[in-house]
């Protein structure tokens, strides 16, 4: 098992893809948005190698340990070994997906998309990008429901894991004071005051966000997107959990949207989703329990950026940017559709 990018050599390669390899170069890419794991464009030579392929790796920074006691990289190789190949929801395709016994090394080698359009998270995306997105979710969601071994569900946390409760609620405080210090929005009384009490009110979503089975992607960011014409295919599988199909709905609308497209659509979003799902033959998700779950969704996964402002210091500027708009954005959505309504 490689321990990174050098061990990746044409040796390797060549027995991880079966085919000779007898060159490669390796860039790194994604340097501004990948906070858990190395990514690196590889150009190869060989008469049947593929011209490139994506290798990604483990952080080399503090990022790894957080992501060992998340069971991140796991998650991603099960998802990439298990679900991609038979899930109805369209991945790059797996040259080879090896992680060791013990510790945290791995080594993904993917299909290059750089001829797909990916998605800018900051800019956000476009309703009708958003739309291709929850149908792809729905597919998903209801596959884990419908054709999914049971047993290869449990490779995947629960939303509601000791970890979360232990480990990510602590964080918030710390990054919404740094969220609070940058900022440029004005942030309602009450979504203030319940940020102010975060670890001990939001906790009481995560029962009621795991009230179903269903597989979810847990980052469904607009840079895990990416097109071609109306084709989309999904990346990034380290927060891959089971909960409320609706959780995932929740963190692409209040945060991949830009708040002036997203505002006075989130109904008929859920909506829309709710109608993908009973397509692909999951009908027993009413609209009041996914409405209550997109809710508390929403005020929950407000953590996932405020807990990412507390490295503001090593963070590049375009993640700084990042993290505060989709604070931002999910502020907004939490006053908009009233969130703090649904908890108790």
């Amino acid at each position: 098992m490689p321990s990174g990018i050098e061990g990746v050599d044409a040796a390797w390669l060549t027995e991880a893809l079966g085919v000779e390899v007898t060159g490669v170069r390796s860039d790194r890419i994604a340097l501004d948005t990948g906070f858990s794991s190395l990514l690196y464009r590889l150009h190869l030579t060989g008469d049947h190698a593929p011209a490139t392929v994506i290798a990604k790796l483990p952080a080399q920074s503090e990022a790894r340990g957080a992501m060992e006691l998340l069971g991140g990289y796991s998650r991603e190789l099960a998802f990439y070994r298990t679900v991609a190949a038979h899930a109805p929801i369209a991945t790059p395709r797996v040259h080879a997906a090896r992680i060791a016994e013990v510790g945290t090394d791995f080594v993904l080698i993917l299909e290059d998309l750089s001829n797909w359009d990916n998605a800018d998270h900051l800019a956000g995306l476009s309703m009708d990008r958003a739309r291709t997105c929850i149908a792809a979710l729905a597919g998903l969601h209801a596959w884990s429901r419908t054709s999914a071994d049971p047993a290869v569900l449990q490779a995947f946390p629960s939303l509601d894991a000791p970890i979360a409760r232990d480990l990510l609620l602590p964080v918030f405080a710390p990054g919404w004071r740094v969220y609070r210090e940058h900022t440029d929005a004005t942030v309602p009384g009450a979504v203030g005051a319940f940020a102010e009490r975060f670890a001990e009110r939001a906790v009481t979503a995560l029962a009621q966000l795991t009230e179903r089975e269903m597989l979810l992607h847990g980052d469904i960011r607009a840079d895990n997107l990416f097109f071609s014409g109306e084709a989309m295919k999904v990346v990034d599988f380290q927060f891959a959990a089971r909960g409320c199909g609706a959780s995932d709905i929740a963190y692409l609308v209040t945060q991949g949207l830009p708040s002036g497209a997203r505002e006075g659509h989130d109904e008929a979003l859920v909506r829309e989703y709710l109608d993908h799902l009973a397509a692909a033959g999951l009908r027993d998700y009413g609209f009041d329990d996914a409405w209550r779950h997109y809710r508390l969704a929403a005020v929950y996964l407000m953590l996932l950026p405020v807990i990412t402002l507390t490295g503001w210091d090593a963070l590049p500027e375009r993640s700084r940017r990042l993290c505060l708009t989709l604070t931002d954005r999910a502020v907004a959505a939490i006053a908009a559709v009233d969130a703090l309504a649904a908890f108790p």
